[in-house]
């Protein structure tokens, strides 16, 4: 019996690997750093070079991420291309709600405690990308 539970398990592992889903992950994941990269760059320049406030610059820069991250979703891994602007509304607000967060923990740990600008910046980035997935995949790239 307990071989057939490990069978089954392994089945239902190999099965999950092989799904839709998962790839979708996987390639939401790549598209994530890609943006972060965008994100990051757009942001390490906003406060370090310009010397933009750290609140107003993770708007604007993850702002630019989204777009990015819209574009390649919509066309390579989710492949949607219908009522684009109504998804990317859809992308932006779920976007900006979990840049609400992140901006939130910025001035929390960084404004107000005194933490790293890019360590608060990349944890808070972490969660909230956890978050999107599972949002825009049921609602923003929704086939029906």
């Amino acid at each position: 019996m307990r071989t057939d539970t490990k069978s089954s398990m392994k089945t239902k592992i190999i099965s999950l690997i092989k799904s839709e889903t998962f790839r979708q992950l996987i390639i939401y994941g790549i598209i994530g750093v890609i943006g972060l990269f965008v994100d990051f760059g757009v942001y390490w320049l906003e406060v370090y070079q310009f010397g933009i406030q750290v609140e107003l610059a993770n708007f604007i820069s993850s702002s630019c991420g989204l777009i990015n991250n819209f574009l390649w979703n919509s066309f390579l891994n989710f492949k949607v291309r219908d009522h684009l602007i109504r998804r990317f509304i859809k992308y932006y607000v779920v976007g900006q709600i979990t840049t609400l967060f992140t901006t939130v923990c910025l001035y929390v740990f960084v404004t107000l405690l005194g933490q790293n600008k890019m360590v608060v910046k990349m944890i808070a980035t972490l969660v909230a990308t956890m978050l999107q997935f599972g949002v825009n995949k049921k609602f923003t790239f929704n086939k029906k």
